[in-house]
């Protein structure tokens, strides 16, 4: 092996490490702020939505917009499950660890249900109540993808609330 080739595979080791280390050490911020996010979805968002879905609130005009905050925060919440965020390295984390280990499946289950989000606030625009409440319904569906239901469910990529 030539003297350039071991350089740049110890270079590549190095930067592996220290990038591993880093999140290791950031772990606990991350699931943290992961948390919170996803605990702020249903109030700030999915309530609203269901209401509007079910006849309970007028804010069907209002949902067109709030799927934008809801597609944004999604999209953030993409960003919030790095390698070596999971049960390793903060144990009170929900986080499965077939997240990591089936990472396409999760990332077509949350593009899913920002797909099904956006499409949300489209039906809303045309005032329609049975498409919002037929909608809302995949939305619903498009949540389960990862865990199921309420927070006592567990599923494919949550553990069940303990």
């Amino acid at each position: 092996m030539s003297m350039w080739i071991k350089r740049v595979a110890f270079l590549a080791l190095a930067i592996s490490l220290t990038a591993t280390a880093a999140v290791a050490q950031n772990a606990p911020a991350v699931v943290k702020e992961r948390q919170e996010t996803m605990k702020g979805l249903w109030p700030n968002f999915y309530r609203g939505f269901s209401q509007a879905a079910k006849g309970e609130s007028a804010d069907v005009a209002a949902t067109p917009a709030k799927t934008q905050e809801a597609v944004a925060t999604l999209q953030k919440v993409a960003t919030l499950f790095p390698a070596g965020s999971g049960r390793e390295a903060t144990p009170d984390t929900r986080a499965k660890p077939e997240i990591w280990t089936q990472r396409s499946a999760f990332d077509a289950a949350l593009t899913k249900l920002v797909s099904e989000t956006q499409k949300l606030g489209d039906v809303a625009k045309t005032g329609n109540i049975e498409a919002v409440k037929a909608q809302f319904a995949a939305v619903s569906e498009a949540c389960g993808g990862c865990h199921g239901g309420p927070a006592k469910s567990g599923g494919t990529f949550r553990f069940e609330a303990q």
